[in-house]
């Protein structure tokens, strides 16, 4: 049987397991306002030869002609022909495992090929329309806004990127702001702002760990109020009752402060025969399709949950360079955020950059223009002389 901590196990677990294998997505934004999205991932040989179906397909999107497909084997020069031919395929694998050395001892390598599929979109706009995650997604219901702000400075042009995500609709009747302010829930779960500013190692520590303790009695209380509510609904089916209906109800918030500092054995059914001194909720528990059990195996069958199944590793790359970033890694020209719904808790979820990018004509022009004004100045013509 799962209890409250359990189930509060679980929901952690299914966040580090999403991280374990994050799906890579890239979007490069033109400085023309075009852009495009990508996926890379290994592929089986199988995919390359035309077989798209979701078992085989290693991308969170549907393959079609609209996608354009880069793949090599291992160090290969990278081709774009799609579905290749076996003949192309295997050359290709014979080719390059006559250059390799034996590795005697060592790990086989991998067999799957890299592949990059690409989709080009004229606007930010249209790849808000047209880019699906394919229906098997965990977060193909996700409505996700783009925006493209460009605005056009002379010397520079700026461009502003957003990519919203909402929030993740909780059946949580408890909001997490019973137990932290604003600025801590913003930083537990997006990591702005940065309210670690000025702290030494220990104490980010120590604060980090009372935020967590604070998120973990966010979660079990209202798991325990849900979990509750079936109890209620269901009293009626119980035997041998040690309380009434009416009474179990308003002992709810009280039964759940008593044991709340306990939460290795937080566990409904052992509080609820402690607290009246009986063994009846476990024989009702126990009992053959009981409300109670079901609830508990459905716990990862609830909508929310199933966003958490799911992460991405999400790359951008702005035109020019990159003026504001904030809260994200750099590498090179390429922005990377870590995007798992856990940012999506308490608020939308907002990757947002901007840059700008030098209109070199415009320099030449003000550069040529000047050098005239000089040269007109100083430029006079002569007088012609009479004789």
């Amino acid at each position: 049987m799962k209890s409250v901590n359990k189930l509060l196990i679980y929901f952690v677990a299914l966040f580090v397991v999403s991280c374990v294998n994050p799906t890579d997505m890239l979007t490069v934004i033109n400085p023309d306002g075009s852009c495009y999205r990508e996926f890379t991932a290994n592929a089986n040989p199988a995919f390359l030869l035309g077989d798209t179906t979701a078992k085989l397909n290693p991308f969170p999107v549907d393959i079609d002609s609209t996608w354009n497909i880069t793949w090599k084997f291992r160090n290969s020069e990278c081709f774009t022909q799609f579905p290749a031919r076996k003949s192309t395929i295997d050359s290709i694998v014979t080719s390059i495992k006559s250059k390799e050395k034996p590795s005697i001892g060592k790990e086989k390598k991998s067999d799957d090929f890299f592949v990059q599929a690409r989709k080009n979109y004229s606007t930010v706009e249209e790849m808000g329309v047209k880019f699906k995650l394919n229906r098997s997604h965990e977060w193909s219901n996700m409505k996700v806004k783009y925006e493209l702000e460009k605005k056009f400075r002379w010397f520079y042009t700026y461009y502003t990127y957003r990519e919203t995500y909402p929030k993740i609709k909780l059946n949580f009747e408890i909001p997490i702001d019973k137990y932290m302010t604003k600025d801590e829930a913003q930083f537990w779960f997006t990591g702005k702002p940065n309210i670690l500013q000025g702290m030494n190692g220990i104490e980010i520590r120590e604060y980090a760990g009372d935020l967590e303790d604070k998120y973990n009695k966010w979660f079990a209380h209202n798991n325990w109020n849900n979990e509750y509510k079936v109890l209620v609904d269901n009293y009626d089916q119980m035997n041998n009752k040690p309380v009434t209906k009416e009474r179990l109800e308003l002992l709810k918030d009280t039964i759940f402060n008593a044991n709340s500092k306990d939460l290795p054995d937080f566990n409904m059914e052992k509080c609820l025969n402690n607290y009246f001194k009986t063994k009846g909720f476990s024989i009702f528990w126990k009992n053959k399709d009981s409300p109670l059990e079901k609830f508990e195996k459905d716990f990862d069958e609830q909508d929310f949950v199933r966003y958490f199944k799911e992460a991405f590793t999400y790359r951008l790359i702005m035109p020019g360079e990159v003026t504001q970033p904030d809260n994200v890694t750099i590498q090179g020209d390429t922005l990377i955020w870590k995007l798992t719904s856990y940012r999506m808790i308490y608020d939308d979820y907002t990757i947002e950059a901007q840059s700008r990018k030098a209109n070199i004509w415009a320099f030449i022009l003000s550069g040529i223009i000047v050098v005239l004004a000089i040269g007109s100045f100083i430029w006079k013509p002569r007088k012609r002389k009479n004789y």
